[in-house]
């Protein structure tokens, strides 16, 4: 029986690479899409309730009380917070009767789009754009394996006898084409297997994945890197072929992209101000005023739209006052005090400061 520690979380996690550290001979890699993490659990919860289902994500991980709003029905797709993720039937239809870890995504750039999609309570025809790039199997007793889920987005006390008993009382037609991997399949094994169960092309497929030379290997995965950068993509993801899933942050799943990201809270803003492009930012936000680890960071790489304020109050005054912190009562029409946004730097300063610093999405639960 597969267990982990004390401590883990609902799906698995890549640690950063770190060239002059990790040995990546050998190694598979694959492109990191910017989509949406995503689990589906071969349809054994699909159209049942989801406060029901032992690993939904059901209390208020702030209150420890339940949750006031609740997908009521699993759909069996899950985001990696435990979340029900609501698809249409006829794209359902396309899964098998396996647990899949993998992304859900709308192409190169579309993040935004993406997780509006898949973040709806009453799933649209907009399913069409949305494709699920499958990653892994997890064995049955590794994704629900003993231990405690105690993040900020999610708290929960994983039991595996406990998710059995609920199994038990499923029904037998639910179950009869239901299969899983052994908990010591290897990626490079599962890779095989998927190869089999899933199809080359359409809107569920396997991820592309290239193998590693065993000389050159950091020559190799840099020019892959290279590759995937020049069409707007954002990084690579590194495998070891005899890496097992497992809910935590493995060392056998690696992450490399130019660029590290990180979440601050707006505290305000900024007035925009001319420049030696002309004046299209006077009236308009110039930066995102954000609370980095008790500092505080001017976050700047908004769009037209993104920079301007919820009134005609407030333009009037970043005119009058450019290149200024705006006063307290201020708002922009995309964003609110408070909120917390993920953004993007090249590397920290001396003093811990994200250096160039650029916007990328507003922060919500997955």
């Amino acid at each position: 029986m597969a267990r982990v520690s004390n401590k883990r979380e609902f799906l698995m996690l890549a640690h950063k690479y770190i060239p002059e550290k990790h040995d990546i001979s050998g190694c598979y890699v694959s492109e990191k899409l910017d989509g949406t993490r995503c689990f589906w659990d071969g349809g054994i919860s699909r159209g049942l309730p989801t406060d029901q289902i032992p690993w939904a994500n059901v209390t208020n991980p702030k209150t420890g009380g339940k949750k006031t709003k609740i997908k009521p029905v699993s759909t069996g797709l899950w985001s990696r917070y435990g979340n029900p993720i609501i698809a249409p039937d006829w794209w359902l239809n396309q899964l098998p009767c396996l647990p899949l870890d993998g992304e859900l995504w709308a192409g190169v750039g579309n993040f935004q789009l993406c997780r509006s999609i898949c973040a709806c309570d009453v799933p649209t025809k907009d399913w069409e754009q949305i494709e699920f790039a499958i990653i892994d199997s997890p064995p049955f007793e590794s994704i629900f394996a003993d231990g405690v889920i105690n993040n900020t987005n999610m708290k929960l006390n994983m039991s595996l006898d406990v998710v059995r008993r609920w199994l038990n009382k499923q029904s037998d037609s639910l179950l009869q084409d239901y299969r899983f991997l052994p908990a010591a399949t290897t990626f490079e094994d599962t890779l095989a297997i998927l190869n089999e169960a899933l199809p080359s092309e359409g809107q569920v497929y396997l991820l592309r994945q290239r193998r590693l030379p065993e000389i050159n290997a950091q020559a190799a995965v840099e020019y892959e890197l290279e590759k995937i950068l020049a069409t707007g993509g954002e990084g690579v993801v590194i495998r070891r072929p005899d890496s097992m899933w497992t809910p935590t942050r493995s060392h056998g799943v690696l992450k490399y992209k130019p660029f590290s990201d990180a979440e601050g809270t707006i505290t305000g803003f900024t007035s925009g101000r001319k420049t030696d492009k002309g004046s299209k930012l006077l009236g308009k936000i110039g930066a995102l005023i954000l609370t980095y680890k008790g500092k505080r960071l001017e976050l700047a790489g908004l769009t037209d739209e993104e920079r301007e304020f919820s009134n005609q109050k407030a333009r009037s005054w970043a005119i009058e006052n450019p290149g200024s912190d705006m006063p307290d009562w201020t708002n922009g029409k995309h964003f609110t005090k408070g909120q917390v946004v993920t953004f993007k730097y090249r590397e920290l300063s001396d003093d811990a400061i994200p250096k160039d610093a650029r916007y990328m999405r507003t922060w919500a639960e997955d």
